[in-house]
C-alpha cells in the first residue's frame, strides 16, 4: 500500500479559486472542488478559507460524523510539517458557596426579646382584666367550665375594689409567668424569619402519580448512531424522472426504526473502490411497522445515487446508521412553522408536516412553498394535497414551477421576498422558517428572510434558530 503524497503549506494555497479548492485540515490535504456547490453551508464558506489550513474554521463550527465521513472522500494527501491543534481551554466559573444567616445575628435576639415582652405582656394584662370582671368570655366558652384555664383562679378578684397592691402585685405577678411563656413562644416565632438558602431547604414537591404517555416518535427501534446495520430492499418505485421511493424492511414486521421526527440517517457504500456516505431523511416514521422508507433523486452523475442506489436490485443490502441530526420536533416548538422546499428537499418537511396532522394535539399551523422545475417534478404530491384537505387548520400549500402549464393555478418563477410575505408567517418568537433543497435556493431564501426580518442562522444548524436549514 503507497503512503499518501505529501504536500507543502504552499502547494496547498495554489489552489484557492472556487473551480480548484484544497483545504488542509488536521494536518491532512482535500480537494474538496467537486463538493463546493453541495457544501450545506454555500460556496463562500469555503472559498473563505480555500488553499489554507481550515481545521480551526472546521472546529469552530462542529462538523457531525456525517460531514467527517464526506470529508474523507476527497482526501489527496497529507500536509508536511503540519501543527497539531489545541483546542482553546474552557473557562471555569466558580460559584461561590450560599451564605447561611443564622440566629447569631444580634438583630434575631433582638428580635427574641421583642416578641416575648410584647407576647407575655399582652397575656398579662388580658388575664389581669379577665379576673378583675373588666372584661368576659363569650357566654358559650364559660358554660364550659374544662376550658376555663385553671390558672385563673390565682388571681381572685376582691369583693369590694382593689386590695392595697392588688393592681400592681396582679401585673407583675402575670406578667413575670408570661414573659417566661412568651420567651418560649418568641423563641419559637422567631425561627420563622430565619433566612436559610439553597433548594435543599425546601421540602420536595410531590410529583403526580400519573406517567405521561411516551411520544412513540422517541422510541428507540432499529437505528443505532454509531453503528452501520444492514436492512434489504424489498421494493422500489420510480415516482418521476431520476426519483425513487426505496423501500427497506426491519428485521420484525413489528419493529420500527427509532427515529425522532426531523431527524436523518446516513447511508454508507463503497462505490468505485471509495467509501461513500450521504445523509436523507426518511419519509415514514415510528408509525410504520417494519419498514424504512425513502424518497432519493438519483442524479446520473452522482457517486452514491447515480452509480449506486439507482442500480439497486430488490433483495440487496444498504447500510444505515442513525438518527442524526440537529431537528427535533416534538408539539409545542412553536405556534406557526413556515417552508421552503426544492426538488427532493420536500422529504424532511413532509415528515414533520405528516407528524403534525397525524398528531390529535398539535395545533401548529405549517405553510409550505415547494418550488420545482416542472408539474411531473412534484414529489409526494397526492400525500401533501391529502393532507391540505384534510387539516385546513394544520397545512396551507402554495406550488411554484419554473415551466408551469397555461392552466396551472399556483405561483411561477423563484421564491422572492414578494412570495414569502404574502404565503409565510410574519416573525415572531413563535414562528420557525424550515428550508431545505438546492444550496444556490437556500442562500437566497435565507437572505431574503433576513432582509424581512427574520434572524439569521449560524453557520451550523440549531433547533433555537429563527430560520432552519436542513
Amino acid at each position: 500500500m503507497t503512503s499518501p503524497k505529501e504536500y507543502t503549506a504552499e502547494d496547498v494555497a495554489m489552489h484557492k479559486s472556487k473551480n480548484d479548492l484544497w483545504v488542509s485540515i488536521h494536518g491532512k490535504v482535500y480537494n474538496v472542488t467537486d463538493y463546493v456547490r453541495d457544501h450545506p453551508g454555500g460556496a463562500d464558506v469555503l472559498c473563505d478559507v480555500a488553499g489554507t489550513d481550515a481545521t480551526e474554521a472546521y472546529e469552530d463550527i462542529g462538523h457531525s460524523e456525517d460531514a467527517n465521513e464526506i470529508l474523507a472522500a476527497y482526501l489527496v494527501g497529507s500536509l508536511k510539517d503540519a501543527r497539531e491543534f489545541t483546542r482553546p481551554r474552557a473557562v471555569r466559573v466558580v460559584q461561590q458557596a450560599p451564605q447561611q444567616i443564622t440566629t447569631t445575628n444580634p438583630l434575631f435576639r433582638l428580635g427574641r426579646v421583642v416578641i416575648a415582652v410584647v407576647v407575655g405582656g399582652g397575656v398579662a394584662m388580658f388575664t389581669f382584666l379577665y379576673t378583675r370582671g373588666h372584661i368576659s368570655l363569650p357566654e358559650n366558652l364559660t358554660k364550659v367550665s374544662h376550658l376555663k384555664p385553671r390558672w385563673i383562679h390565682t388571681f381572685p378578684a376582691p369583693k369590694l375594689g382593689f386590695a392595697k397592691g392588688g393592681f400592681s402585685n396582679g401585673v407583675l405577678s402575670a406578667t413575670g409567668g408570661f414573659m417566661t411563656l412568651g420567651a418560649v413562644l418568641g423563641n419559637k416565632l422567631s425561627k420563622l424569619t430565619q433566612i436559610q438558602s439553597g433548594f435543599t431547604r425546601y421540602p420536595s414537591h410531590i410529583k403526580s402519580k400519573r406517567m405521561p404517555l411516551a411520544d412513540p416518535h422517541l422510541v428507540k427501534g432499529f437505528l443505532d448512531p454509531r453503528d452501520f446495520k444492514e436492512l434489504p430492499l424489498v421494493a422500489k418505485e420510480q415516482l418521476s424522472p431520476n426519483v425513487y421511493r426505496f423501500t427497506f424492511a426491519l428485521p420484525g414486521s413489528r419493529d420500527v426504526i427509532g427515529l425522532p421526527i426531523g431527524q436523518h440517517v446516513a447511508i454508507k457504500a463503497t462505490v468505485e473502490g471509495q467509501s461513500v456516505s450521504r445523509s436523507y431523511t426518511p419519509t415514514s416514521n415510528n408509525m410504520d411497522l417494519g419498514v424504512l422508507e425513502l424518497v432519493i433523486k438519483c442524479y446520473p452523475d452522482g457517486l452514491l445515487t447515480g452509480n449506486y442506489l439507482a442500480n439497486l436490485e430488490i433483495g440487496e443490502k444498504v447500510l444505515f446508521r442513525g438518527p442524526k441530526g440537529a431537528m427535533k420536533y416534538s408539539r409545542g416548538t412553536c405556534n406557526r412553522i413556515g417552508m421552503i422546499a426544492g426538488g427532493t428537499g420536500v422529504t424532511p418537511m413532509y415528515q414533520l408536516i405528516r407528524a403534525i396532522c397525524e398528531d390529535d394535539k398539535d395545533t401548529t399551523q405549517i405553510s409550505l412553498i415547494y418550488a420545482n422545475r416542472t408539474e411531473e417534478d412534484i414529489l409526494l404530491r397526492d400525500e401533501l394535497d391529502n393532507f391540505a384537505r384534510k387539516y385546513p387548520k394544520n397545512l396551507q400549500v402554495w406550488y411554484m414551477l419554473d415551466h408551469p402549464s397555461q392552466s396551472w393555478k399556483y405561483g411561477k418563477g423563484y421564491v422572492t421576498p414578494q412570495v414569502m410575505t404574502e404565503k409565510l408567517p410574519s416573525p415572531s418568537s413563535e414562528t420557525k422558517i424550515m428550508l431545505c433543497g438546492p444550496p444556490g435556493m437556500v442562500n437566497a431564501s435565507k437572505k431574503a428572510l433576513c432582509s424581512l426580518g427574520f434572524e439569521a442562522p449560524g453557520p451550523v444548524a440549531k433547533m433555537a434558530d429563527q430560520i432552519f436549514c436542513f
